[in-house]
């Protein structure tokens, strides 16, 4: 990213034509933002362009007798190797005097760009299976995501949980996907041990095994519990198997922790006996 600021009140035709005098190409006009300087808040127009930008918000500054900016890879502001920097913007004012502003903050462990509170109208990013999306992510956007499966989602909802839902999500999308789990409908056939989930206007076919586990590892106890009581007992004996290897492969990562966690769901399934995980009465 490289960009160019310019007070807003010169013309756009006039500074694409200075800076393409330059050597550089304006890819497009941003918008207009406020940064926060030591003079007060200035109104500048964003030009995303194509070049070296270094250096040039001084030559601007002098022919426009006026603020510019200039923002790219070298006003890079921490280590890129921590993963969580902020990204600088200089801005120069016509007298020659300039100052170096934080402008965002960049998350590499979450992929997202935070405007800091040095600027007004600039748009917070989040990426996502390769793809950048604007914050608050919109209802099509989140339902996209949606179809990249629970590892796309996770990282809306870790992200949520950092910066704030309000941040990531607006209240429209927050809505749609409130109605889209309510349109979540499983069909079980229990003796063809498979289950149908209807999300949307999409069908899938899982092996009811499958789906018990699932249910567990999303904590949906209640359900999960629903279903065991409902098994033929060949059908339950095989899902309580199920349940045990996936006990016992937490059990050698962990097993204090795996006897916290398992405890807890063999007592809400009412599995305690089968799976060895009885409460000692000494």
């Amino acid at each position: 990213m490289a960009w160019i600021g310019v007070a807003r009140e010169i013309p756009e035709e006039e500074v694409i034509k200075t800076v393409t005098s330059l050597g550089l190409v304006v890819r497009r006009v941003v918008g207009e933002v406020e940064i926060k300087t030591l003079k007060g808040w200035i109104g500048l127009r964003i030009y995303d362009v194509y070049g070296d930008v270094e250096g040039i918000a001084s030559n601007l500054a002098k022919i426009f007798s006026a603020a510019v900016l200039e923002s790219g890879r070298h006003l890079v502001l921490g280590e890129t190797s921590a993963r969580l920097w902020d990204e600088g913007a200089k801005v120069v004012f016509p007298d020659g005097e300039g100052e170096l502003i934080p402008i965002y903050t960049y998350d590499g462990f979450l992929d997202v760009r935070m405007p800091t509170s040095n600027v007004r109208g600039l748009k917070a990013t989040l990426v996502v299976g390769g793809k950048t999306y604007e914050l608050p992510l919109g209802p099509d956007d989140l339902m996209e995501i949606l179809s990249m499966g629970r590892k796309a989602l996770e990282k809306v909802e870790k992200a949520a949980s950092v910066y704030g839902l309000d941040k990531i999500i607006s209240r429209e999308a927050i809505e749609q996907l409130r109605q889209h789990k309510e349109e979540v409908k499983v069909e079980v056939d229990y003796d063809s041990g498979l289950a149908m989930i209807r999300e949307g206007g999409k069908v899938r076919i899982v092996n009811l095994k499958q789906y018990f586990l699932k249910l567990v590892q999303n904590n949906e106890l209640e359900k999960a519990r629903e279903l065991l009581d409902k098994a033929p007992q060949s059908l339950a004996e095989e899902l309580v198997e199920a349940l045990k290897k996936e006990y016992e492969v937490d059990k050698a990562l962990d097993e204090d922790k795996a006897l916290m966690k398992w405890r807890e769901i063999a007592r809400k399934l009412g599995v305690e006996h089968q799976l060895g995980l009885e409460e000692s009465t000494h």
